[in-house]
């Protein structure tokens, strides 16, 4: 008895770019000319990220409770319409909404951080996994939260920017950061009782 045949249709490698709405709706339009201004959302929702990549790179979803999940950019529903929920590609865990979307080559730099002020330096291959149900990808604080991860490119002089709710501001070397696969990782910023953590970045230095 000759064995079961298994078809697979190749996924052409062309661009493509990512759109994610602040209410966790994706979806991916050919091509990496997108004009945001055009773009329509369902009433109440907008624009949170557009992501240049391509049809064969993975595509992250970071949930409330830091578990990642991922797809790749070309099983992503298309442009037409307002395309799906995020939470509907993945199994979301229990009690977790879809909260940010990252999408790139598999060694893209990723900055990750927390509202407990805590944070590490990873990539988007630590951040992919199999499983529907994703993969353990933060561990936060009671109560914390993820704040927008960012991808960055790697060059001298690259420093990291945390700012609190106060308002206050702290800047410092991006090698003084650790790199991990995922955890919690080390303290960004100390915070005062009950200050949270709103942004973390990584920019040249030479912007100060």
């Amino acid at each position: 008895e000759s064995e079961k045949a298994v078809v697979e249709t190749p996924v052409i490698d062309e661009p493509v770019t990512v759109i994610f709405s602040r209410n966790g709706w994706v979806r991916a339009r050919q091509g990496w000319e997108v004009n945001p201004s055009v773009l329509s959302f369902k009433e109440g929702d907008g624009l949170l990220a557009l992501i240049r990549c391509r049809t064969v790179e993975p595509v992250v979803f970071l949930d409330s409770l830091g578990r990642a999940y991922s797809v790749t950019a070309a099983d992503l529903p298309p442009a037409r319409g307002d395309g799906a929920p995020a939470s509907s590609l993945v199994d979301v865990q229990g009690g977790a909404t879809i909260m940010y979307c990252l999408a790139g080559k598999p060694d893209t730099n990723v900055l990750v951080a927390s509202t407990g002020g805590y944070g590490f330096l990873t990539t988007l291959a630590d951040m992919v996994s199999s499983r529907k149900a994703g993969r353990e990808f933060m561990t936060l604080e009671e109560g914390a939260k993820p704040v927008a991860p960012q991808a960055y490119e790697e060059a001298t002089g690259k420093v990291i920017g945390a700012v609190s709710e106060n308002g206050r501001l702290l800047v410092f070397d991006v090698g003084e950061m650790r790199q991990v696969a995922r955890g919690r990782g080390v303290i960004i910023m100390g915070l005062e009782e009950g200050e949270k953590l709103v942004a973390a970045l990584v920019f040249d230095g030479k912007a100060l």
